[in-house]
């Protein structure tokens, strides 16, 4: 494919992966049917010892489109979608994960809403649940216009990472994700973008999202710390109100002091 630096209509999908074989080839192959063709996909390899390296060779081989970059040592999410964005070359900016799955007409529909709206940085979409044989099990309902979104951001993240839809422009201003956050690190991102930008959800439900046993933020400690750092920024640094960021702050502490098995109950 030749190169897009001056294609005001060029995407540049990033995705980065570590030993991702079981849903990997469902996650690439949503992105290659997509109905908008003008893109570039930037894989990052973060140094996986299943078949996923063979699976995005085969890939890249069959689709100019795609560049594999490959880590010679694990060096973690947030570090390897930095690595994808520095290579980016697009005017937008959208995430995909690699146990995820994008519905075909997704990256048009938030390419046309991005290009009629200019004052929105970064649009997401409501998502579908699946299970991990692929069965829709529920639906992400999130907050769709930047007002209702920034009210409920200090509780909770409102936008599907994999979702999301950018101007690189907004990054190179802002700054890429924070290497500190080795997770939540979109949620950090997030409150920095939209302390100065207006973001969005489109109302329509343009992802799969994967909901599996692993990956699930309130089983997860590690994850729930660093949205608790990241809370703590947004009031320290990023505006966000003081006062409520607290209180949101101490009912997330109290939720990661309770034992796993109430948390189960609670949300069974």
């Amino acid at each position: 494919m030749e190169n897009k630096k001056n294609n005001n209509a060029f995407i540049s999908v990033i995705m980065a992966t570590c030993n991702g074989e079981r849903f990997l080839k469902l996650a690439v192959e949503s992105i290659l049917t997509q109905t908008f063709k003008e893109f570039e996909f930037l894989i990052v390899n973060d140094k996986s010892t299943d078949s996923t390296p063979d699976i995005l060779k085969a890939f890249s081989l069959k689709d100019k489109r795609i560049k594999v970059i490959t880590n010679q040592e694990n060096l973690g999410l947030t570090k390897s979608l930095n690595k994808a964005l520095a290579l980016a070359q697009g005017k937008y900016i959208a995430r995909m994960d690699d146990d995820d799955i994008s519905l075909k007409e997704r990256l048009q529909k938030q390419f046309d809403f991005m290009e009629s709206h200019k004052e929105i940085a970064l649009c997401g979409s409501l998502a579908f649940v699946i299970d991990e044989r692929g069965v829709v099990i529920g639906e992400k309902n999130l907050a769709l216009d930047d007002k209702a979104l920034n009210k409920k951001l200090l509780f909770n993240n409102q936008l599907v990472h994999s979702a999301w839809f950018l101007r690189a422009n907004v990054l190179k201003e802002i700054g890429y994700y924070n290497e500190q956050f080795k997770k939540a690190q979109d949620y950090e991102l997030l409150f920095r973008i939209a302390t100065k930008y207006k973001v969005c959800n489109l109302s329509e439900k343009l992802i799969k999202w994967r909901k599996r046993e692993n990956s699930l933020s309130f089983q997860d400690k590690a994850q729930q710390k660093y949205a608790l750092k990241a809370r703590w920024l947004a009031i320290t640094k990023y505006g966000y109100p003081k006062f409520l960021g607290l209180f949101y702050i101490i009912i997330r502490f109290v939720w990661l002091l309770i034992p796993l098995r109430v948390k189960k109950k609670i949300k069974t």
